[in-house]
Order: structure tokens, then C-alpha cells, then sequence
């Protein structure tokens, strides 16, 4: 190993450790099995030889490692410290090289003095990142309490001056111990230095400002010589590789931060043993190789794996990888928020800490104005609301969609000005502002209000390209938003991407949300519109797009949304007028409103519109009976599903019996059942889920009475036989459709048949 930035002439850095580390490292040991260790029983005694090797591609000053250590021993030993030595070094690894590329930095800016870590380090690894900073380059600052006296506002406070606090400090820890105070403004610093303090910390200050403090408090009592004091100037509070550049000035002494142990890439490391009578060969062959993934690059891989297909608006996997290993990339707070993210999906790690770290992050005071931010906030938004934290999710959607405004995201040239002459990056920039708008659209919907912060901030974006496109990195160029309007009058049938398609429908939900604030409840002038809507979308939508399950199996999640939308939409509009009525139980759910939107009361074409409800229902069924991995879907599915799964038992009770019940029972089971799969990752899904529960066993089981959905006109009784058949067979509704359906939809699917089409007259299908 080169010898570091700081280190002796004589000796390593390896020489500073302590004898501690031994009782540290059995500490690690024995947590990491406090019992019996049944792999050890498993591979005995024998003695084998391991080779641990180091496989990072990330450049520091030293080489990547490629062949680290031998070791030789019991394999039920090398196997039991396994996993411990490879978390630590590649904890140690990611720390010294994030030290390192933060110090070069520096220096590439011109700083010459000292770069420094905090105190801020992880518990029970303060030896190990203490150790990493050094490796980089770095100085470690306090080691403990013990190593320096700093002094904050509440020892402060407590003294009753800074001048008090900085003498009985003096006083206790006498000429060997120097002392530090952490001061908000140039006055206070000023006091500090008077009172004999050695060290001041301006923390918290703007890079303007603390050039000026700095200046100031050197010229009055660092620069000449005679009575004047000697003392240190450090900054420090919110610094990162992004913002630190600014802070440089000769008249600093030291720079501190604890974004050394924030989103830190680990080095990877594997352990390879060598098979019996094969100890001299190189590695490989048919040794047993035990590799350490690090949990970061791992938890970014199940984020892209499980979030990302219904949220594709930041860069691929494959892209992000590449500029990770760039310095100033940009995408420190976004990258904390998809290992949040991403350690949902993963069972082996707790979420609760990566959650902790990306919540940090985007309440920094020091937070980025860039469109990387606005990312991260449209992530953990999203991914709050569902886990459960409302109330944080609705901050973090004001932020983002306040940052897109500001940054003028919805315009068409945001993307190029943006996009560093990268298509990639520009595309990202294009799908970014119309997640901002779903973002709005969909907290406004799940919050029973028609008021869309967006509504009247026009869209100029340019539409997005295929999801393969994207990946691939061949990006076409851009259509515009009148060219899709105009899709109808082309000569050949132009394709859309899917992402395309799901935006249109949801400027429908839009559409229908401006509608209700201009007439303030339903009535027959707003559901024909919202049904040309729709039906003009499905006629237009190529036969490609009419199955989300694409000819390789795979599942086109946001196509999946896109037909979900149409049918939520529908069940919406259509149900306060059917047959299909409110229950109590439904009204008083809590995880979610299921509420009666509000309907001028009318009984013409009840049949006609309990029809569009059940065709909407149909939708549903056949989507969740797609086989697919259930955790990929949009989480916004999970009050959707649950939206129509309530119109289906409400079916259940009003409407069928006999075998058609039974098979509607079984369609509720089916939204249960997705309902508790997805709650296996997002609380607010489970609890969904268990409202459904309740209100589907308090109707089918005790049939409790309903109320209807019109306060106005009191239920009429009509014989259940009238309710069903005469609902006109050109709907082409089958309410007895069993669970078993083929993944080709029928063009019947497809078909509308108009709101205002009585169930004895004429219907009209316009097939696409």
C-alpha cells in the first residue's frame, strides 16, 4: 500500500490501531452468531487455505486490489470470520476511497490546509472509519470525547457565555487538551478567540460568509506577530463533494463533514477457498468462491429490479453504474433514497436505517435546486405515502413539484439546457416533469380532492421514448405532444410508448377532476364526456398496447397502470349511478376514502350503468390474474384494486347468486390476495387490505344493510332477476367469467357502449 497523504516517513498507518481491535473484532463475531454455529458442524476441522480477493473497480490512489490476503486454517474458522472481515473491509474500503476523492477535490481546487471527518460514525465502527479516513488522506478529528474539547451551543447555554465555558474548559483539561467552539456568527467567534479558545467552528455559513468571517477574524488576530493569538479556523455543517468547492479560501484551516460516511460505495471483496491438494494453483478452477455483494450496490440493483419498471423516469441501472464513478455526479440524495427504497424489497437488511439517511438528506438546509433532488423527492414521496407516512409524502410532493416550477422543468428546453449533451440524461429530464404532474394527480385522488397544484402550469415536455429505448441508450428523437393528438389523422399507424399511453389516460383523471370543480357533482353531461374520453383512448391504442403482457412473458408495468387507470376511471363515474350500493362498512374504511361522490339523483339507465361498472370490474380481473411478480406493480395499484374490489362485493350483495356469486367471491379473494401480497412490502397496503377484509366479510357474510349512494331518493326494491338480465347483451358483459382467462383480451373488452344507451334500445360498440 502507497504511503498516504499525511502519513510518517517511518511506519504505516496500520501501526495507529490499537490493541482494542481484538476485543472488537470477537464483539463482531459473537453477534454475528451468538449461538451455534451450524455451518461449522458442516465443514469441520480440516485445514484449507483461502485467498481473499478484491474485485472494486473504483480508483483511489491505490491500485485495485487484486489478490489482498492468504490465509490458513480450520475452514470452519475462515468460514465463521468470513462475512465479518468482508463487511469490514468493505466498509473500511468505500470510507477511504469517498475520503480520498473528496480530497482530491480540494486539492484540485486549490485548498491546501486540512481535510477532516466527524465524530458522526456508525456505532461500533468508529475504529474502522476512523481507520478508512486516515487511509484516504484524511484527518480523523475527534477520535472520542476525550481527544478535544468542543463546545456547543448548550454547553454554552449551561455556562451562561461563551467566555465562560471556554475558561473552565482551559481549567479542566489544562495546556494538553485544546479546545473548540462551534459558533453561528462572527461575533461569537470573536469571543471565542478572546477567551482563549484554540479552535473556532463557523458552522453553518454561507461560502460568502464564512470567506468573510474567516477573513476577518484572521486580520484581527491571526496575521503579524506580538500579543496577537494563534488559533485555527475550521468550517463545517452540510458540506458534500456538490457544495464544498465554494467554502475554499486561504484563510480556512480546516474543513470538516460527515458526508464521508453518507451513500459510501464498498469496495467488494470475495472469499475464495481452495479445494484439498490445490493450494498452490490460482484462483479459480473448481474452487467454491463466496462473494460479498455490498448492500449498497445491491439494494440500488432490487431497487431497479422491483421499482423501477412502474417508475421509469431516472436512469437506468446500466447508465447510473457508469456515473457513479464520476466525481460530482450529482446523485448522492437520490441514491440514499433508492437504497431506502430498494431495502424494502430486500428481506436481508433493515429499512429503517436507509430510510433514516434519505430522510436526513432531503432535510438538509444545504439541499441541492437540481433535478436530480427533484428525483429523489418524487421517489420517497411516493414510496412514504405508501409505507404509511402520509403526512411526510404530502411535504415531500410540495417540494418537488415548488422545485420543478422553479427550476422550469416543464418547459421543452429544461431537457437540453439539463442534459450535459447526454440523450440519456435528457431523456430522464423528459419523464421526470410528467412523474411531477402523476405525483400531483395521484396524492390529490387518494386525498379526495379535485385540486391539482399543476392544473394550470402548462405541460411543454416533449414525450418519452420506449423503456428499451432508454435502457439501451438509443434514443430516437422526441415526439411532441401535438404530433400524439394528431395520431389519428397519420397515414400509417404511428406507436407510441407505453409511457405515453398511461400520461394520456391520466390527463383523462385530470380532465374529470377539472370537470367535478366546474360542476361540483356528477351528472350525465360529465360521464358521457369522461366516456368519449376514454372510449377514443381505446380505439386508439395499437393492438401492441391492449395487452400488458408482453410476447416474452414479461409484464409491461405501466401499461398494467394504464389499463388499471381506465378501469377505476370507469368504476368511478359509473357506480354512484348503478345498482352497485354503499355499504356502511365501505363508507367507514380508514386506510383509504371510498367515499359517494356527490350525483344529481337520477334512475334513467341504472341497468346501462351498472353495466360499465361490472365491465370495469372485469378489467381488474383480468389484469390481477396475469402471473407475475406482484411486488413490480405500481403502488399506486393499492387503492385502485381496492376501490373496485368494494364495487365487486357490492355485486356480490345486491346483484348475483348462485354460481355467478361464487365466482365473484372468488374475484375478491383475488384482490385480497394482491392486496396482502403487496402489504408483504408497503404497510399501507396491508392495511388496505385488512379494510377490505372487513367490509367483505361484514357484507357477504351478515349482509348488513346497505344505504344507497343518493341521499336524496330512498333505495327502491327491484327483484334481483330484474336487476341482472336486463342489462343489454351488447355490453358484452360475462358476470360469470371464472378466473382462468386467456392473456390475448377479447376485442369485446375493449367495447363502449354509451352512458346514455338505455337497456332496451339500440347500443353502440366502437371496436378499436
Amino acid at each position: 500500500m502507497s504511503v498516504t497523504e499525511g502519513a510518517p516517513a517511518h511506519g504505516a498507518v496500520a501501526h495507529l490501531l490499537p490493541q482494542t481491535y481484538k476485543r472488537l473484532v470477537s464483539e463482531w463475531l459473537e453477534e454475528d452468531t451468538p449461538s451455534f454455529d451450524y455451518g461449522g458442524f458442516v465443514v469441520g476441522e480440516e485445514i484449507s487455505e483461502a485467498r481473499l480477493l478484491g474485485k472494486s473497480e473504483v480508483r483511489t490512489s491505490f491500485q485495485p486490489i487484486t489478490h489482498c490476503a492468504t490465509v490458513r486454517g480450520p475452514v470452519r474458522n475462515l468460514l465463521l470470520g468470513e462475512r465479518v472481515a468482508l463487511n469490514t473491509l468493505a466498509r473500511c474500503s468505500g470510507i477511504a476511497t469517498k475520503s480520498h476523492r473528496l480530497l482530491q477535490l480540494l486539492r484540485k481546487a486549490g485548498y491546501p490546509n486540512i481535510l477532516a471527518g466527524t465524530r458522526k460514525t456508525t456505532p461500533g465502527f468508529r475504529l474502522v472509519e476512523k481507520y478508512g479516513m486516515l487511509v484516504g488522506g484524511v484527518d480523523a478529528h475527534r477520535v472520542d470525547l476525550s481527544a478535544m474539547t468542543m463546545l456547543k451551543d448548550n454547553h454554552i447555554v449551561a455556562a451562561g457565555s461563551i467566555t465562560n465555558a471556554v475558561r473552565a474548559a482551559k481549567s479542566a483539561g489544562g495546556f494538553a487538551i485544546k479546545v473548540e467552539v462551534e459558533c453561528q456568527s462572527f461575533e461569537e467567534a470573536d469571543e471565542a478567540i478572546a477567551a482563549g479558545a484554540d479552535i473556532v467552528m463557523l458552522d453553518n455559513f454561507t461560502p460568502e460568509g464564512v470567506k468573510v468571517a474567516a477573513s476577518q477574524l484572521k486580520e484581527k488576530w491571526g496575521r503579524g506577530t506580538g500579543d496577537r493569538k494563534a488559533f485555527l479556523v475550521e468550517v463545517s455543517g452540510g458540506l458534500t463533494e456538490e457544495n464544498v468547492e465554494p467554502y475554499v479560501c486561504a484563510d480556512i484551516d480546516i474543513v470538516s463533514t460527515s458526508s464521508i460516511h453518507q451513500g459510501v460505495k464498498h469496495v467488494d471483496f470475495s472469499l475464495k477457498i481452495v479445494p484439498k491438494g490445490k493450494e498452490g494453483k490460482k484462483e479459480g478452477g473448481e474452487s467454491l468462491e463466496m462473494s460479498f455483494h455490498c448492500n449498497t450496490d445491491r439494494l440500488l440493483e432490487v431497487y431497479h429490479e422491483n421499482f423501477w419498471p412502474a417508475y421509469p423516469f431516472t436512469v437506468p441501472n446500466n447508465y447510473l453504474q457508469k456515473r457513479r464513478s464520476k466525481t460530482n455526479h450529482g446523485m448522492d440524495t437520490l441514491l440514499l433514497v433508492q437504497q431506502w427504497v430498494g431495502s424494502i424489497y430486500a428481506p436481508w437488511t433493515p429499512s429503517e436505517p436507509y430510510y433514516n439517511m434519505a430522510s436526513y438528506a432531503l432535510t438538509s438546509p444545504a439541499l441541492p435546486i437540481d433535478p436530480w433532488t427533484v428525483q429523489a423527492l418524487i421517489i420517497m414521496s411516493f414510496a412514504q405515502y405508501y409505507s404509511d407516512k402520509q403526512s411526510e409524502a404530502h411535504k415531500n410532493s410540495d417540494k418537488a413539484i415548488a422545485m420543478a416550477i422553479q427550476l422550469q422543468m416543464n418547459s421543452k428546453a429544461f431537457a437540453r439546457v439539463y442534459g450535459e449533451g447526454d440523450a440519456v440524461l435528457e431523456e430522464s429530464w423528459r419523464r421526470t416533469y410528467l412523474f411531477v404532474e402523476f405525483l400531483d394527480q395521484n396524492l390529490s385522488v387518494v386525498s379526495n380532492t379535485p385540486f391539482l397544484k399543476l392544473r394550470d402550469t402548462p405541460n411543454l415536455v416533449d414525450l418519452p421514448c420506449e423503456d428499451e429505448d432508454f435502457i439501451s441508450g438509443q434514443i430516437p428523437p422526441p415526439p411532441t405532444w401535438n404530433e400524439y393528438d394528431m395520431r389519428e389523422f397519420a397515414d400509417v399507424e404511428v406507436i407510441y410508448s407505453s409511457l405515453v399511453y398511461l400520461l394520456d389516460i391520466t390527463k383523462t383523471v385530470s380532465f374529470s377532476l377539472g370537470l367535478f370543480i366546474k360542476f361540483g357533482r356528477l351528472h350525465d353531461e360529465y360521464v358521457n364526456l369522461i366516456d368519449a374520453k376514454v372510449a377514443a383512448w381505446q380505439s386508439l391504442l395499437p393492438s401492441c398496447k391492449r395487452d400488458p403482457l408482453r410476447q416474452d412473458g414479461t409484464v409491461d408495468e405501466v401499461m398494467f397502470m394504464a389499463h388499471e387507470t381506465v378501469a377505476i376511471l370507469s368504476a368511478t363515474v359509473h357506480r354512484p349511478y348503478s345498482s352497485l350500493t354503499y355499504s356502511m362498512e365501505e363508507l367507514s374504511t380508514r386506510s383509504f376514502i371510498s367515499g359517494i361522490p356527490p350525483t344529481d339523483p337520477s334512475e334513467i339507465h341504472r341497468n346501462a350503468h351498472t353495466a360499465r361498472t361490472l365491465k370495469a370490474i372485469d378489467i381488474q380481473t383480468k389484469l390481477l390474474s396475469i402471473p407475475c411478480a406482484i411486488e413490480k406493480h405500481n403502488v399506486v395499484l393499492v387503492t385502485v384494486v381496492a376501490r373496485i374490489a368494494l364495487a365487486q362485493i357490492s355485486a356480490c350483495n345486491v346483484l348475483l347468486d348462485d354460481y355467478g356469486l361464487t365466482i365473484a367471491r372468488d374475484r375478491v379473494r383475488l384482490s385480497i390476495g394482491f392486496l396482502t401480497n403487496l402489504g408483504m412490502f408497503w404497510p399501507l397496503a396491508a392495511k388496505v387490505a385488512k379494510d377490505v377484509k372487513y367490509v367483505s366479510k361484514m357484507t357477504l357474510s351478515s349482509l348488513p344493510s346497505t344505504v344507497t349512494q343518493q341521499s336524496t331518493i330512498a333505495e327502491i326494491e327491484i327483484p334481483r332477476d330484474e336487476l341482472l338480465w336486463p342489462i343489454n347483451p351488447a355490453t358484452q358483459i360475462d358476470i360469470y367469467a371464472g378466473l382462468s382467462l386467456p392473456m390475448d383480451w377479447p376485442a369485446s373488452m375493449m367495447g363502449y357502449t354509451s352512458s346514455s344507451t338505455s337497456s332496451g334500445g339500440q347500443s353502440f360498440d366502437a371496436q378499436p
